[in-house]
């Protein structure tokens, strides 16, 4: 075809279909308001016990209509879903007002609260978090000796702004355990041993008749939460009578029976005090300075010798020589502990067994000695516990009720506080394990860390006469400054804290 007949055809079309686009608009462009819903009355933050009824109720609004007729609309209460996970969201009810029991799993939920016009098919979405928990999902748990001959399992539960005291946990959330025998340890650590803990915080309880696993969120328990069915010697122990244990991420070392085990990822080893390689079980002390990585300070007190285990294998290693003190010490080992102090220290306090004199030694776990002198602080040869300040190094220890703060840089110990006739029956620092950077609670936990704490009791009276008393402690050697008391509970032996 001749291009020339085609230009004229071409521009002829396109205009046609340009010409529809400039004629005038004749169509109805009149806007109806929507019914708009406003919804009041719904907090922002729930915390509600698993099992329990929450009840809420609304207040609604509507832009056209003076009465609310529930026929008119539909209502949805909603479990988006699990903060920080995926899941399918659940209806957990269709009422206007929210009156339900909560039988969601343990956690923080993203929640809404949703009104449709059934009408129009317009929503408005109220949205709201629900804390779902139980008195024992977060705080600090005692083991009190109740000085008949059996233990009672105290807790602090801590939910939001508000501390609860529980005087026995175990009874108040009808867990199966029974703790008789005498207190050993608690304990709280990520681990992979036994069924409860599955990879997360693992709570270890140990009396001197049995040791066991916890439940996670409602302290469950059966026979094989019990520790000795993940231990691997031939005849587990029966008799737990001053065990002791220290854990880190995924592991750690358990003491009891004159012997210390490695807590592995889904077992307990046999025993590593061993001395470079021998088959010869030495008689280590209950003292188990760990660092965050495994690397631990045991001590031989067959030759009253410093050693170092490597956190793994089952044998210790004699450290190298040094230029301040003899590893092989020949005095009594009566607290040792691992502090972040100064990069990493062990802070030991010896003995002198014919003179009676008190020794502080500082090294690291590699076996770099850092200070040895005696202390000469008020009291110390009748000190009965020990702590020490993770981020400051100060010795604290406790004369009958007085406590004091040793300054190793300047020797001298400050009376902080005295209990009067009160008994101290406890001094810790509390270690944590959900203080790395991407950790929920992390600035929280890394706060505890750094407090004091002071575990008192009115002799005679173990049931309830139990006081926590928790320290902000200030540099400079400054008095001690109490951040929280609590009061009500038993003699408390040992603690921990139950993180989330």
């Amino acid at each position: 075809m001749n291009t020339y007949y085609l230009k004229p055809i071409l521009f002829a079309f396109i205009l046609a279909l340009l010409l529809p686009a400039c004629m005038k608009d004749k169509g109805n462009y009149t806007y109806t308001p929507i019914n708009a819903i406003t919804i009041q009355g719904v907090d922002s933050v729930y915390l509600l016990d698993y099992g329990n009824r929450l009840q809420i109720k609304p207040v609604l609004k509507f832009s056209k209509d003076d009465h609310e007729d529930t026929a008119n609309y539909t209502y949805n209460w909603v479990a988006d879903h699990l903060v920080g996970y995926t899941m399918d969201p659940t209806i957990i009810s269709t009422a206007r007002n929210l009156d339900t029991v909560i039988t969601l799993d343990y956690g923080l939920y993203a929640m809404y609260y949703r009104v449709t016009d059934k009408r129009t098919g317009v929503f408005t979405d109220n949205y709201f978090t629900l804390n779902v928990g139980a008195p024992s999902y977060e705080g600090w748990m005692m083991l009190c000796d109740m000085e008949n001959g059996n233990s009672r399992l105290d807790m602090i539960s801590h939910k939001g702004n508000t501390d609860t005291l529980y005087p026995d946990i175990l009874k108040e959330v009808h867990s199966s355990y029974k703790p008789t025998g005498t207190p050993a340890f608690i304990a709280t650590q990520f681990s992979d041993i036994g069924g409860p803990t599955n990879g997360s915080l693992g709570i270890f309880v140990a009396t001197s008749k049995n040791a066991v696993l916890l439940g996670l969120d409602s302290l469950d328990y059966v026979p094989a939460y019990d520790m000795k069915n993940f231990m691997q010697a031939a005849e587990p122990v029966s008799d737990w009578t001053g065990a002791d244990i220290s854990l880190r991420f995924y592991g750690g070392l358990l003491y009891v029976n004159n012997n210390i085990y490695g807590i592995g990822y889904s077992s307990i080893t046999n025993p590593v005090n061993t001395q470079d390689g021998g088959t010869a079980l030495f008689k280590p002390s209950r003292w188990m300075s760990q660092n965050t990585s495994g690397q631990s300070i045991l001590f031989n007190e067959d030759t009253k010798t410093f050693l170092r285990y490597p956190g793994s294998g089952t044998t210790c290693l004699t450290l190298p020589a040094g230029d301040l003190f003899n590893f092989s010490t020949g005095m009594d080992l009566i607290y040792s502990a691992f502090a972040p102090f100064n990069s990493g220290e062990v802070f030991a306090v010896l003995k002198n067994s014919t003179t009676g004199k008190r020794y502080l030694a500082r090294f690291t776990t590699a076996g770099k000695q850092n200070y040895f002198a005696e202390i000469t602080g008020d009291g110390i040869a009748d000190a009965e516990n020990f702590a020490v300040s993770p981020d400051l190094g100060y010795l604290f220890y406790n004369v009958g009720g007085k406590v004091y703060e040793y300054d190793h840089a300047t020797k001298r110990s400050i009376l902080m506080h005295d209990y009067g006739n009160r008994k101290i029956s406890l001094m810790k620092f509390q270690p944590f394990a959900s203080t790395y950077a991407s950790a929920a609670n992390a600035n929280y936990y890394i706060g505890l860390s750094k407090k004091l704490l002071v575990a008192t009791y009115t002799q005679g009276q173990p049931a309830n006469s139990g006081t926590l008393d928790i320290y902000n402690v200030p540099d400079i050697n400054a008095s001690l400054q109490l951040y929280k008391s609590y009061t009500g509970m038993g003699k408390i032996s040992c603690i921990a804290y139950r993180e989330r």
